[in-house]
């Protein structure tokens, strides 16, 4: 049986997106089932489901676009002029919040939270053993199910968070209501229609009172012959929830939570950095790099899912073979956004001139999961494994992320959602903000011997970022790690916008209009 086949049948509400307006005939089902799940096996369902909406549709998903378009409003990446594609990548680029854009996912959000509420719904009316009898492989697996519909509701909650509302630093984070706050399944129109808005605060409180739920119930490890086979393949575990905590904390301010959680996760012994950084990229059937922690999987043809989304920061195209390199090149014809020259110089991988340095050449991410092309040379004929040829226009070389797309088959190339490299970069980080400087070394050379190169004897702070941009670009870090620490979020190569600076008031995006004018608690 391919990945897990459960992950076809949706359940009623991941059709819905809630918080838009619905009609009274939805809620009137011409047959209405008795129970919703009628047994451990079809409750299955309801964990899957909140899985495919956050990681399938029809081009991307809603965590995709947050990726894409927060790494383009940082201060790394670089648009390159006079291209075009069917995505807003000049008000990305040029940080225009105060505009409605797509790709925000914000629907498939709400599905998710919908998904998730039904569920556990569903459990508190039962509290909490739905089924007679149940065995205690049956227990085990509806602790777990639980545990993972908690773990999906903080993950679309968070997203929704960043994308949609004020930093924790903002003066408005505890008093502006701007997001759609669903704690239950609506059960009839009124309800759907006249949601409740909420504060940033009260959805952070929302996030962390749902990862500790789901950090009590999942467990560290799939157990073969306890848990549903399914759960074997890409869902989240007790580990990926405290990984989870660790981001949310660190971005909240909570330094000594953050820490304690990158405890939890480097120390669960579980996850490795022994195998080259590719080994996170690579893989286009079940299996993972030994430091991937929880990933999105698209291996399997069942949904018809590809991470699309990332073609537009990528230099190859989904339908890479092999990787995509050597005898396999693959471009794809409408990227637009590479790494800027200012991030390349600050990070050591270009010289002045825009020569590669000897550090890069060094350096296991940079051979393995960038791309360096010459500019353009005027020769129709010239090789594109070398030159820059889709654009003649762009005259400068660039380096390319090339993290995607990286399997034997790119279109069904698994993609990591959480690695222990961040764990630790993030460790190093709040170590030496603690005056740590032998612990936050020691991590930090541990993310620099994967990469191959010397271990610094000593440690400033800028080291610590330069290894993390380095390790994280093209993967949606940068923009919420410089807030989290208070930092400036520059304009890179950029000759309009302006620095986006603490406290981040303005940088969120609006929500559909659609939203507002049917729950309009600010006015706007």
């Amino acid at each position: 049986m391919k990945r897990y086949i459960q992950i076809r049948l949706f359940t009623l509400v991941a059709l819905v997106f809630i918080g838009s307006s619905c009609n009274d005939s939805f809620f009137d089902l011409t047959n209405p089932p008795e129970f919703p799940w009628q047994n451990i096996n079809q409750l299955e369902m309801a964990a899957v489901t909140p899985y495919n909406t956050t990681f399938s549709s029809s081009w991307g998903s809603y965590w995709q676009g947050h990726e894409l378009i927060f790494d383009c409003m940082s201060d790394f990446i670089y648009l390159l002029p006079n291209t075009a594609a069917d995505i807003p990548y000049s008000e990305m680029y040029y940080r225009t919040t105060e505009v409605r854009i797509g790709n925000t996912g914000f629907e498939d959000i709400y599905k998710t939270i919908g998904a998730c509420n039904s569920a556990l719904d569903f459990y508190a009316e039962n509290n909490d053993i739905p089924f007679s009898n149940p065995t205690e492989n049956d227990l085990a697996n509806l602790r777990r199910i639980k545990g993972e519909l908690h773990f999906m509701k903080a993950f679309a909650y968070f997203i929704a968070v960043k994308n949609f509302a004020p930093a924790p630093s903002s003066p408005d984070f505890s008093t502006l209501k701007v997001l759609p706050l669903r704690e239950t399944f609506p059960t009839n129109i009124e309800e759907a229609n006249q949601v409740e808005f909420g504060t940033a605060k009260q959805i952070y409180d929302i996030i962390l009172s749902e990862l500790t739920s789901a950090t009590e119930l999942l467990p560290e490890q799939f157990i073969s012959g306890v848990h549903h086979p399914s759960y074997q393949f890409g869902r989240a575990n007790k580990i990926a929830a405290s990984f989870l905590m660790m981001r949310v904390k660190f971005l909240l301010g909570d330094f000594d939570g953050a820490l304690q959680a990158a405890d939890r996760v480097i120390n669960s012994g579980y996850y490795k950095l022994d195998q080259d950084p590719i080994e996170a990229f690579n893989r286009s059937n079940p299996s993972q790099g030994n430091e991937v922690i929880w990933y999105a999987l698209y291996y399997d043809d069942v949904m018809g899912s590809i991470a699309k989304v990332f073609t537009s920061m990528t230099k190859a195209h989904y339908t890479a073979v092999n990787g995509g390199r050597g005898d396999n090149w693959s471009r794809c014809p409408w990227d637009q956004f590479c790494m800027g020259h200012a991030a390349s110089k600050y990070l050591g991988w270009m010289d002045e001139n825009l020569n590669v340095t000897d550090e890069a050449k060094k350096d296991k991410r940079y051979v393995q999961l960038y791309y360096r092309l010459e500019g353009n040379n005027g020769d129709p004929l010239a090789d594109p494994k070398i030159y820059e040829t889709q654009y003649v226009h762009i005259k400068q070389p660039y380096i390319w992320g090339d993290k995607y797309f990286r399997g034997a088959d790119g279109r069904y190339t698994n993609v990591p959602v959480m690695r222990l490299a961040e764990a630790y970069l993030t460790r190093s980080i709040l170590r030496f903000k603690k005056g740590d400087t032998s612990g936050a070394l020691s991590d930090l050379n541990k993310i620099r011997a994967r990469a191959g190169l010397d271990a610094l004897t000593t440690i400033t702070e800028e080291d610590i970022h330069k290894e993390r941009l380095k390790e994280l670009a093209f993967e949606g870090d940068r923009f919420f790690y410089l807030q989290a620490l208070g930092k400036p979020i520059g304009n890179g190569d950029r000759d309009e916008s302006e620095v986006i600076l603490p406290p981040y008031s303005n940088a969120y995006w609006q929500i559909p209009q659609l939203e507002l004018d049917m729950n309009n608690p600010n006015g706007k």
